[in-house]
């Protein structure tokens, strides 16, 4: 059987004239930055929160996108979260 719905079209709303159009307001060196920013910041939380210094709820929505889920109990694991937070 085939689907025969039809396509409502919404004239005028392709390109730049469309809702979700973004602009190019970011550039690929600014999201890189963006992503390592929000990396660092979530395994500062983690930490805070597994060694016991940090209370209260995590911040929500997606993980980002080199996130390891680690035991800050392992020294090699915390070195690995330090590195990274030091930005290296």
């Amino acid at each position: 059987m085939q689907n025969n719905k039809i396509k409502k079209a919404r004239p005028g709303s392709t390109g730049s004239r469309h809702w979700n159009y973004q602009g190019g307001q970011e550039t690929l060196a600014a999201k890189q930055q963006r992503s390592e920013c929000s990396l660092r910041l979530r395994y500062l939380q983690d930490m805070g929160h597994e060694l016991g210094f940090m209370h209260g709820q995590r911040t929500p929505g997606r993980k980002p996108v080199n996130y390891l889920v680690l035991d800050y109990k392992n020294k090699d694991h915390l070195v690995y979260v330090i590195n990274i937070i030091n930005g290296g």
